[in-house]
């Protein structure tokens, strides 16, 4: 029983990102709640089942990000994520995720992880400001599991706080699935969708959830996480992206975060996947037409808190290079880059030429003293 109870606050570790996202797109661009939270279940399960840890199933952040913006239907999101699916697909099955994915060096896996972090810490701040009195007590119940009641899970208190504050808001209404039909995308939307969607998030999927996710799965799961490597990760992600575009889901990604998220509340196996991917097929098939007010009703504040305490927990991956002067300014220089300009891309491609900038020159160096 004990086990089970770590095993559910380890499931709920990434509402915090999943959620927020989630009801952007079903109220903003017009998903279907039952396809969506029905797509993201089934992904979470079948990740659990086969990488034997609990795989975060996210949506793909810039593109979300860029959908919302933008207005863009489902048609042409669905569209997107069938072609970075097909993407995906030929990175894993010719070998190139592998080739590609040794390029990035420690550091630059580092900076990363680094930036992500103080990104998810900024996008908690709204959260956080949405109510202050709950922020307090959520962040007393949050560090009193953490160091002072060590055997109670950590996310069940805030959890219970969360159902506790929502149940005066809830209107559950109509029970049931929202219906939807199989579709294949209209290729009428391709060009759209790889210019406005794709393209901007190809080379983010790639160094946060492929590169970055097998460096930190391996680090907080080691051995268990075997069969986690950088041709599993975008198959995972390739068929899954495809399957959820003709289902009307949004596009989906096993994101670095997501992994420290779930671990770090709890999941120490494959169990809290099962567990998380259930609820979300429960959410899409019992309450899907009501779904976007059933979340809607849980404080915010508190999924600020989760966002603030996991982007705190993804930074310290940093520790194991704070002594090697030359990886911490790599490092730095790929977190601050990713921050401020709300980019990774920008910081990780950054970090990959001083890298390889300065590899080249000592071995210059070398050789003219050699010479």
């Amino acid at each position: 029983m004990k086990k089970f109870f770590w095993d559910i606050s380890g499931a709920f570790g990434d509402i915090g990102v999943l959620f927020p996202i989630a009801i952007a797109l079903i109220a903003k661009n017009g998903f279907n709640p039952t396809a969506l939270f029905l797509a993201a279940g089934l992904f979470y399960i079948v990740s659990a089942w086969y990488f034997k840890i609990t795989m975060p199933v996210q949506p793909l952040k810039a593109m979300s990000a860029i959908a919302i913006v933008s207005g863009a239907g489902p048609d042409v999101i669905n569209t997107a994520g069938v072609a970075i699916g097909v993407i995906l697909l030929l990175l894993s099955f010719t070998g190139l995720s592998v080739r590609l994915g040794h390029i990035f060096p420690v550091p630059v896996i580092r900076g990363i992880q680094l930036g992500l972090g103080l990104m998810l810490i900024k996008s908690s701040l709204n959260f956080l400001a949405a109510d202050i009195p709950v922020v307090m007590i959520a962040g007393v119940l949050l560090t009193a599991s953490i160091f002072i009641f060590k055997k109670i899970p950590p996310l069940i208190p805030i959890l219970i706080l969360g159902i506790v504050l929502s149940i005066s808001k809830i209107n559950i209404g109509r029970i049931g699935p929202s219906a939807f039909t199989l579709s294949v995308p209209d290729i009428g939307n391709l060009w759209t969708a790889l210019t406005l969607l794709v393209l901007p998030q190809i080379a983010l999927t790639f160094g946060n959830a492929i590169v970055a996710a097998e460096s930190t799965g391996k680090t907080l799961y080691g051995r268990r996480a075997e069969r986690l490597n950088l041709k599993s990760i975008p198959l995972s992600m390739g068929i899954a992206n495809i399957l959820t575009g003709i289902m009307g889901g949004a596009p989906m990604c096993h994101g670095s975060g997501g992994l420290t998220a779930h671990h770090k509340f709890g999941a120490t196996s494959e169990r809290s996947g099962y567990i998380i991917g259930a609820a979300l097929i429960i959410l899409a098939l019992v309450f899907g037409k009501s779904s976007l007010s059933l979340l809607a009703a849980f404080p915010v504040a508190i999924l600020g808190v989760l966002l603030c305490y996991i982007g705190v927990q993804h930074s310290f991956f940093i520790r194991d290079i704070l002594r090697d002067k030359t990886a911490m300014m790599i490092a730095l220089t790929v977190a601050i880059l990713g921050f401020t300009t709300s980019n990774l891309t920008i910081g990780f491609l950054t970090g990959i030429g001083i890298h390889y900038g300065l590899a080249g020159f000592m071995k210059t160096v070398r050789n003219l003293k050699i010479n």
